[in-house]
């Protein structure tokens, strides 16, 4: 039995607030949806964050309807858990149970698996570190109610950033899983990672994001996702690359500009070629005594194979990044600015992920509703501030 795994979709997310960069998200995700029925998978999974907003766009609705029906046409069933982002803080019914509720994918819970062919899955949404023992304890329910099924293989999805990858970004450790599972399919981290662990049933994997998020910048990385062979006798995973936009970092020097950005250039035309897309790029610049100005007149002939540029300069009096005329990495940049400000990864998604998009609509009394029962849930503990 074949199946997909896909996770961070983050469907309406638009990186530098570019429509051609949203329509970029869509197509990756068309894609995984498309290479998964060509390849005649018997389930898609869909570990969290299926939206970039818990209010999400009309494009990013349509977007995963569309998909989802073609699924269902294929007779091909789709399962999926919540990640933070698909998640309202204000006791509002996440927009994915509209999907559940007619029928076009399947909400998994810890003790209710889904059974397709010789598959059992199970799976519970992302819970955050204040509430660990709760999850926890979803496990172990699961891990029972798992273990009752001998003749089948067994997934786990969750939603979840594990301490074994990332100390810092991670809620729960690899050793806080169910150990009767076969097969754990995992959201959360934004880069690709596998790993087998003796004392689990069997293989763990994070897809990654299907693109770039905000907390990611520019940079030069494939997405994908993961098809997982379950009638091996050990599930084998395939990482399969999506084509998407390129993205690229360069570093050129101030006293040779002209032929530098003619190097630039090339390398624009070739990431093109890739995708048949217009590349985005970040070039630093080394030297001494920049003028911006100067800078900027020379980086004006990227805008016709770029679909947007930044620059930053490299010497110390101009420590300060500079940026072209069109709009920067504002998300990236404002995560970043967010962490530095109030120390605490957790508080900056929290300020960026769940306050902005209210405060953005003008919505005063839900941004107060969210601080507040924040507050009293105690989510960033004593040192929140």
């Amino acid at each position: 039995m074949l199946i997909s795994h896909i996770s961070d979709l983050h469907l309406g997310y638009a990186q530098f607030n570019f429509e051609e960069r949203e329509e970029d998200v869509y197509q990756t995700f068309h894609e995984a949806i498309d290479l998964s029925i060509k390849e005649r998978v018997r389930l898609v999974i869909l570990a969290g964050d299926l939206f970039h907003n818990p209010r999400p766009c009309g494009k990013a609705i349509i977007t995963l309807g569309s998909a989802l029906k073609k699924l269902k046409e294929k007779q091909i069933p789709a399962v999926f858990v919540l990640g933070e982002h698909d998640i309202s803080r204000l006791r509002d019914v996440p927009f994915i149970h509209i999907f559940s509720n007619l029928g076009l994918a399947k909400h998994l819970k810890p003790d209710t698996p889904f059974v397709i062919d010789d598959c059992v899955v199970m799976g519970t949404d992302k819970e955050r570190r204040s509430n660990i023992d709760t999850l926890i304890e979803k496990l172990h329910g699961a891990n029972k109610v798992a273990s009752q099924y001998d003749d089948k293989r067994k997934i786990l999805v969750l939603h979840q950033g594990l301490m074994d990858f990332n100390k810092f970004a991670g809620e729960i450790n690899s050793s806080d899983l169910p150990t009767s599972f076969d097969y754990y399919a995992l959201g959360h981290y934004h880069d690709h990672q596998e790993k087998r662990f003796d004392y689990l049933g069997g293989p763990l994997a994070y897809p990654g994001s299907l693109d770039l998020t905000p907390s990611e910048g520019i940079k030069e990385v494939d997405k994908g996702f993961i098809m997982v062979d379950m009638s091996c006798e050990e599930p084998s995973t395939q990482w399969i690359k999506l084509n998407r936009r390129q993205q690229f970092s360069a570093r050129i020097s101030y006293k040779h500009i002209l032929t530098e950005v003619d190097r630039i250039i090339e390398k624009a035309k070739a990431e093109a070629v890739k995708s048949n897309k217009k590349p985005v790029a970040r070039i630093e610049v080394a030297g001494s005594d920049i003028d911006s100005k100067v800078i900027a007149e020379h980086l004006k002939r990227l805008n016709d194979f770029c679909l947007h540029y930044v620059w930053q300069p490299l010497e110390e009096k101009m420590a300060t990044p500079i940026y072209d005329a069109k709009p920067a990495d504002i998300d990236g940049e404002l995560y970043r600015l967010s962490v530095e400000a109030l120390g605490s990864q957790e508080l900056a998604k929290f300020a960026v992920n769940e306050i902005l998009p209210l405060a953005s609509e003008k919505d005063g009394q839900s941004v107060l509703e969210l601080v507040w029962q924040a507050y009293k849930a105690g989510r960033f503990g004593s040192g929140a501030r």
